[in-house]
């Protein structure tokens, strides 16, 4: 996220950012879910990064419900995006003395101090979204959902019989985000040129401050929001010629959505292509009723929790994960969206287990929510 890149009703934009304006606030425990015959009497504390968007809280929520159908207590503290809130936090979960803490956090700089007072402690925990030193990471990973949005987008720019000599790429990033976090766009454009015979780019020579990728693509600073991509995509659609077709991505749905207004207020609606990623309501209304957003990736952050779950649960059973245990998440096509969203946007299914994550599958937590596919 990331992300965390984000919203008023930018979701995936807090998520991009990561941090956000917040005061000093007391610390104390949110909640606490619990189950009769909690496995092992196992007891999770979980501090999230803040509780303030609708992202956020419906991944607290999530892990809520999880926990309470793992049979796991949780304790939940809100971070509320300040240095010292979240480290208040970390010593409080500490006194708990929880089988696993769960930190997502996104003040810069504070991880090494996290590290110590876990470390201290003696208690293993897992970093959510942003990576904190020792933890245990648990993401999406944004270059996988660039290249998986991108085979769709140029599938069905190829189908129309679009090609590299008359197409131009618009990549909206979020600058603030980081590395991680626009790979989504890096590899967006990298893989579409590979497939379309676009000029080619190495990842690395996108950054943020990249504004064309040879003749043939266009990154611009969208922020991640809705107003300044639209802003940014409708300045620079004044510079691409009117009989060159256009692909367009962006970190998020808002973002993607503002890039869109722009391109149909432009008039050049039926020469582009869109994919979005998020998985909102808005973005996937789109992907079923509009003919040119044909790809919208999907992270299914609220049920990031049963993951969470399973994870915890196999580290108290002396499990090392892999390095990065990823997060579910799938570019959909128009073919796909309704076997894992129903008509109102909610998650019906999620998709089968990558493999670095078979392991999760061993702890038996997944098989109690019976909505993984395979599982």
């Amino acid at each position: 996220m990331s992300f965390w890149f984000r919203k008023a009703p930018l979701d995936r934009r807090r998520l991009l950012r990561g941090v956000a304006a917040a005061g000093l606030l007391a610390a104390l425990p949110l909640s606490s879910a619990s189950a009769e015959d909690a496995p092992k009497d196992l007891h999770f504390s979980f501090a999230n990064i803040q509780e303030q968007g609708e992202l956020f809280k419906q991944l607290g929520d999530g892990l809520a419900k999880a926990a309470d159908v793992a049979g796991i207590k949780l304790s939940r503290y809100n971070n509320k995006a300040d240095g010292p809130t979240t480290s208040n936090n970390a010593r409080l979960m500490v006194q708990e003395k929880p089988n696993v803490i769960i930190e997502y956090t996104g003040v810069e700089g504070i991880g090494a101090s996290l590290k110590r007072t876990f470390d201290q402690a003696g208690i293993p925990f897992i970093a959510v979204n942003i990576p904190v030193p020792g933890g245990h990471w648990f993401n999406l990973v944004n270059k996988e959902l660039g290249q998986d949005a991108a085979k769709i987008v140029v599938e069905a720019a190829k189908a129309k019989g679009w090609t590299g000599a008359d197409t131009t790429v618009i990549v909206a990033q979020a600058a603030f985000a980081g590395v991680e976090v626009n790979d989504c766009v890096r590899y967006f454009y990298t893989t579409a040129a590979e497939m379309m015979g676009l000029d080619k780019v190495e990842p690395a020579e996108i950054t943020a401050k990249t504004t064309t990728m040879g003749k043939t693509g266009i990154q611009v600073d969208g922020k991640g929001t809705l107003e300044d991509t639209y802003a940014a995509v409708k300045n620079v659609l004044q510079t691409v010629p009117q009989d060159r077709h256009i692909l367009l991505f962006a970190v998020n749905d808002d973002s993607a959505i503002g890039a869109w207004r722009a391109v149909t207020e432009s008039g050049r609606a039926d020469k582009a292509l869109i994919a979005g990623l998020g998985g909102s309501v808005a973005a996937l209304k789109e992907l079923r009723t509009n003919a040119n957003w044909v790809g919208e990736g999907s992270i299914f952050m609220s049920d990031w929790g049963q993951y969470i779950m399973a994870m915890g649960v196999a580290i108290t059973q002396g499990v090392t994960p892999p390095a990065l245990t990823k997060s579910p998440q799938i570019v959909l096509s128009k073919q796909t969206v309704d076997k894992y969203y129903d008509a109102n946007g909610k998650v019906i299914l999620l998709p089968p287990l990558v493999p670095e994550n078979a392991y999760l599958k061993d702890t038996g937590v997944l098989q109690k929510f019976k909505n993984v596919e395979g599982l």
